[in-house]
């Protein structure tokens, strides 16, 4: 039996938006064919959220890439005017709604790596722009 192998796994949200240049970026940053995806609305929210029995189902999404893929890393994705954090929050402002979802990148994080310590964990936040989406690393 061969061995598939990848170096990630990536959350991102389900937001149709978002989906091709999601992909692209994929590509151009880590190489075609060389990640698992979870789709996911609001991404890694709900590892941050204390819902445990979605927090335990993402997680074991990991540990299944680590284990038959050998990932090493971890790429959360979030976005700006994600339904997942309206739905759940009422923000003043589209600084304060990146706020919240870097917090919660940062708590899943810290999640992740209690679980898997070798795991390195990347944070990105992708900007809908009017005619884009521009991705920058946190």
């Amino acid at each position: 039996m061969s061995k598939h192998n990848c170096e990630n796994i990536i959350f991102h949200c389900i937001d149709f938006r978002l989906i091709k240049k999601t992909h692209d970026f994929l590509e151009k940053e880590y190489g075609v064919d060389n990640y698992d995806i979870v789709s996911i609305a609001g991404s890694s929210k709900n590892i941050a959220d204390n819902n445990e029995e979605i927090k335990n189902y993402l997680l074991k999404q990991i540990e299944i890439s680590y284990t038959l893929h050998h990932s090493k890393k971890v790429v959360l994705i979030h976005h700006s005017d994600c339904g997942a954090y309206k739905g759940s929050y009422q923000f003043e402002n589209e600084k304060e709604e990146k706020e919240k979802q870097i917090e919660d990148m940062k708590k899943s994080e810290t999640i992740i790596k209690e679980k898997f310590p070798s795991m390195i964990v990347e944070k990105i936040w992708a900007q809908i722009l009017e005619n884009d989406i521009e991705f920058n690393k946190i």
